[in-house]
């Protein structure tokens, strides 16, 4: 991956090489949404613009390249967006030819700077609002709305016996083994986003414990048959950024559900964010038949187009 310009502001890799830089500043401000840590932005081959002169840069402007010959996606600002800086950025937008979007905005960014929302458009992007759950909820499933998800978890107990094991980078290949796994048995469709998905993963993986990513592998009877992958985002939640399972094993994946939810609990986690649905119908079932606690709206910003 190469470096660019854009709206002025020259962007690098997130990469091995500023991973300190990154990491430190998002961990001093930390972002209510999924996407907003190093290893999320490493894994899904982000760019960032930060002032390397400056011992403590103030802002961070993040962007996604997925085409090269497409403009960038330009994520929401982070850090203090000074006066200077947002007429920057109007003044570059001015002269683009086209309607400047800025996607993966929080509530609370526009709450704290409405002069900068207010030169913008502002959408709710439902498909990338963030599902939020109570980690004892997901932990303990008490109550009868989680009585289907005790059944499949209880049909699993009676069909197959199952260990929980820790991830750790030495066991990348187990992960691998299960997506083999998949592949084979239910011959999934792998493009677009799934593919740049997968791409995300397997950084993840080969990088596991340099990104400071935890997770959880499920083997069956030796077999490895599921995983997840979660961290930190800020000093209450825990995200998981990925989780798959062997559809052949029934009830697997309320099983790796709730055994990942037990870890992150017992590590003082409040709250457990599950990401978007990205707009697929049946992910969102799956979300919600869960029962959110909150869900965290995702703001897309267009440059200059009236309400």
């Amino acid at each position: 991956m190469n470096s660019f310009s854009y709206l002025g502001f020259d962007f690098l890799p997130v990469c091995r090489e500023n991973q300190e830089a990154v990491s430190s500043f998002l961990r001093k401000h930390p972002q209510p949404l999924c996407g907003y840590t190093h290893a999320t932005l490493e894994a899904w081959r982000a760019f960032v613009f930060y002032d390397r002169g400056s011992r403590a840069p103030e802002t961070m402007l993040f962007a996604y390249r997925p085409v090269l010959d497409a403009p960038p996606i330009l994520l929401q600002p982070v850090g203090v967006l000074s006066p200077d800086f947002q007429d920057r950025i109007f003044r570059e937008a001015e002269g683009l030819g086209y309607p400047l979007k800025i996607f993966g905005v929080n509530g609370r960014f526009l709450e704290r700077h409405p002069e900068f929302a207010a030169r913008f458009s502002v959408r709710d992007e439902r498909n990338y609002a963030n599902y939020v759950y109570r980690a004892e909820d997901l932990a303990k499933l008490h109550g009868r709305k989680y009585s289907k998800k005790r059944n499949l978890i209880s049909q699993a107990r009676s069909q197959y016996s199952w260990q929980a094991h820790p991830l750790a980078e030495d066991m990348a290949d187990s992960c691998f083994a299960v997506l083999e796994s998949i592949r084979a048995e239910e011959n999934p469709v792998i493009e677009g986003m799934s593919e740049r998905e997968l791409i995300a993963l397997e950084t993840t993986l080969r990088n596991f414990r340099r990104l400071e990513q935890q997770g959880l592998l499920i083997t069956v009877e030796g077999r490895p048959a599921a995983f997840s992958i979660f961290e930190a985002i800020n000093s209450t939640t825990a995200t998981i950024h990925f989780e798959r399972a062997l559809r052949s094993y029934k009830g697997l994946y309320q099983v790796i559900n709730q055994e990942t939810a037990r870890v992150i609990e017992a590590q003082g986690f409040e709250f457990i964010n599950r990401e978007e649905d990205v707009g697929d119908a049946g992910l969102r079932t799956a979300k919600l038949s869960y029962y959110p606690f909150e869900l965290i709206t995702a703001w897309e910003l267009t440059f200059g187009v009236p309400f």
